[in-house]
């Protein structure tokens, strides 16, 4: 099973990348359902949510990565930003990883999806974000055109 998990806070302007890219594969898979694929939209990532991948062979997280000096770039990768062994707020797709091949002994591969930002406040999401849209339909289209990385 191919698991697909967005996260991000929807207040917070574009750090609902995640959330919103989960919304367009809602859309695409409402109309071709796909047994093999499940979608996860979060707030945030946490330890239970292991739970829900254990039967994944596929995981693909997405989310919003703070930049600076980049604006709207799609990357690869979510700086893993935990400080000593704090698992609330700030716990990692490294960490969720780590739990599931350490505790569950689970195999599987996984893909990171992100867009590049620094703009964490409000937002209206009209046609002053196009880049913002745009990045969203690539990352869908591309997941759903891809059905499987490994």
């Amino acid at each position: 099973m191919r698991v697909i998990i967005g996260f991000g806070n929807t207040l917070r302007g574009e750090d609902a990348f995640g959330v919103d890219v989960i919304n367009q594969l809602q859309k695409y898979f409402k109309e071709k359902a796909s047994e093999n694929t499940k979608l996860i939209s979060v707030f945030q990532l946490t330890p239970e949510l292991c739970l829900e991948l254990l039967e994944a062979k596929e995981i693909i997280f997405i989310d919003a990565l703070y930049s600076l000096d980049l604006k709207y770039t799609l990357a690869c990768d979510i700086k893993q930003d935990i400080k000593g062994t704090n698992l609330s707020h700030h716990i990692s797709p490294k960490i969720i990883i780590s739990m599931l091949k350490d505790l569950y002994n689970c195999s599987f591969t996984y893909e990171i999806f992100s867009m590049t930002t620094c703009n964490f406040e409000e937002f209206e999401k009209n046609d002053k974000n196009k880049e913002y849209k745009n990045c969203v339909k690539k990352v869908a289209s591309f997941i759903k055109d891809n059905p499987s990385f490994s």
